[in-house]
């Protein structure tokens, strides 16, 4: 019995030693940024985090700062269409944070907010500028939208990173917390010899497809992005895509957008300030699809029941920057575009955020951003 006990002593022993090692290693090779109040989560391929909703979840800790800050959130065209390192190099008053996860509907974006007010003092909400980046493909109901095999129907990719490293549990009615808020980033601290060794896992994978395919991921980059075009082919099956994934015929959901319209209310009503930003599809797109008339009527309810609001501003770009060959796909400006977009929302915030004088309850994105466009292939 005393040798299997010192063989369970050594072993344990040898155990913690080895986890100890690879969250020091960690530190090393992906160590963490000082800077609070802003963080760049589309950059989750390079961090320790691989992911973006990962990220988010494990990351957000960085907003618990009293400073002003400008959080955009939204759908992956959020992600890649405002750049947060353009927007903040033009924005001198507040710290940018771009939380944009791929394929967010109204419902991920609310739990997103919840995530950011979780880690902050109320105290320091009014601090708080949420963009939020908005179109039709947003509006789907989480049964309909998160429907997989591999999740409960209905739980977001958020709350699978709830419950991924035991820090939440799940239950009937969601997940429920098992780690107080104020202890997140010690849970973390805790889990990083896990995250490094899936990190480890994940290149060697990356690795082996780059000998077998040419390729890391399945992911472009952005010289490919800037390059890529849309067959008719790629279009018809973008549009059946869309048809099929939004679960209805040709309706956006209105539960959505009622949650859309209360979360505004509820930022308003604790001080915060909303940039609500209708974004632009290519045309071939916006015509086509049976979804957008909906949509664009839902955006202008929306504005309109907030305007005048002092802490509440929308904008719209559809009109203009719709051009074919300015986006990668149905979806997603290339690069170029990517800086006309984040230069006018670095605008709209200056005034907005930095001088607290907003010309209008909304702004319309004309003119100027048409002809910077242009002037790219």
């Amino acid at each position: 019995m005393k040798y299997i006990l010192r063989q369970a002593a050594l072993t344990f022993v040898s155990f913690a030693f080895l986890y100890a090692t690879l969250g020091a290693l960690s530190f090393l090779m992906f160590p963490e940024s000082a800077s609070e109040g802003q963080r760049d989560f589309q950059n989750a391929e390079q961090t320790l985090y691989m992911t973006v909703p990962k990220y988010v979840f494990l990351g957000h800790g960085v907003l618990n700062s009293p400073t002003e800050k400008a959080i955009l959130i939204g759908a992956s065209n959020t992600g890649v269409g405002f750049i947060q390192k353009t927007v903040q190099s033009k924005l001198a008053c507040a710290k940018v944070s771009n939380l944009a996860v791929g394929g967010a509907n109204i419902s991920e974006v609310k739990q997103i907010i919840d995530l950011v007010h979780q880690v902050q003092r109320p105290a320091d909400w009014s601090s708080n500028t949420f963009v939020i980046g908005v179109s039709f493909g947003m509006f789907i109901d989480s049964d309909v939208k998160y429907s997989d095999p591999d999740r409960n129907r209905g739980e977001t990719d958020i709350d699978l990173e709830k419950y991924r490293y035991g820090f939440y549990r799940r239950t009937p009615e969601g997940p429920v917390a098992l780690l107080p808020d104020n202890w997140l980033d010690a849970g973390v601290l805790a889990i990083r010899p896990i995250l490094v060794t899936e990190k480890i896992a994940r290149e060697i994978r990356a690795g082996v497809n780059l000998l077998r395919t040419g390729r890391r991921s399945a992911q472009r980059n952005e010289a490919e992005r800037e390059v890529a075009s849309m067959s008719e082919q790629d279009k018809k099956k973008a549009l059946d895509y869309w048809n099929e994934a939004m679960g209805t015929k040709g309706e956006i959901s209105l539960g959505q957008v009622a949650l859309l319209k209360d979360t505004i209310d509820t930022l308003l009503r604790s001080g915060e300030r909303v940039v609500l930003v209708d974004l632009p599809i290519p045309a071939w797109h916006r015509d086509a699809s049976p979804f957008q008339r909906g949509y664009e009527q839902a955006f202008a309810d929306l504005s309109g029941q907030f305007a005048g609001q002092r802490n509440f501003v929308s904008m719209s770009m559809s009109d203009d920057l719709s051009r074919e060959q300015d986006y990668s796909d149905e979806a997603h400006p290339k690069p170029h575009l990517a800086n006309v977009w984040s230069d006018r929302l670095a605008n709209v915030l200056n005034s907005f955020v930095c001088h607290a004088n907003p010309e209008a309850a909304h702004v319309s994105l004309r003119g100027s951003d048409q002809s910077s466009a242009a002037t790219h292939p």
